[in-house]
């Protein structure tokens, strides 16, 4: 899995640079939540703006993360139309806040 990580004030930003959240980037995703879970900050923002096409597997990854960073925020940035969709026909837009910028998700932590 291609990504970048990068603290901005109490956040922590999680680039993924993929094109496709699926079945074959869903454990690698997992494993980098695992290993940086002791670093991740009080929240932390998915930026997905280059994932295109998310499937079950790719939510359930998000979903894993959630349950593992229980206690701490989680937000996605700029999901791609296809990707915001799956997000609120799962409901998981409930759980998970959406924002148009990885600032303006860090803003909501003050």
């Amino acid at each position: 899995m291609q990504y970048e990580v990068f603290n901005q004030g109490q956040c922590t930003i999680l680039q993924i640079k993929e094109s496709r959240f699926d079945a074959k980037l869903a454990p690698a995703f997992r494993a980098v939540i695992e290993e940086k879970s002791n670093e991740i900050d009080s929240h932390l923002v998915l930026d997905l703006s280059e994932v295109r096409f998310m499937d079950s597997s790719g939510l359930g990854a998000v979903m894993a993360a959630y349950k593992l960073l229980k206690g701490k925020k989680i937000s996605v940035v700029k999901p791609q139309r296809a990707v915001q969709e799956l997000l609120k026909l799962t409901r998981m837009d409930k759980l998970i806040a959406s924002y148009e910028s990885v600032e303006d998700a860090v803003a909501t932590v003050a």
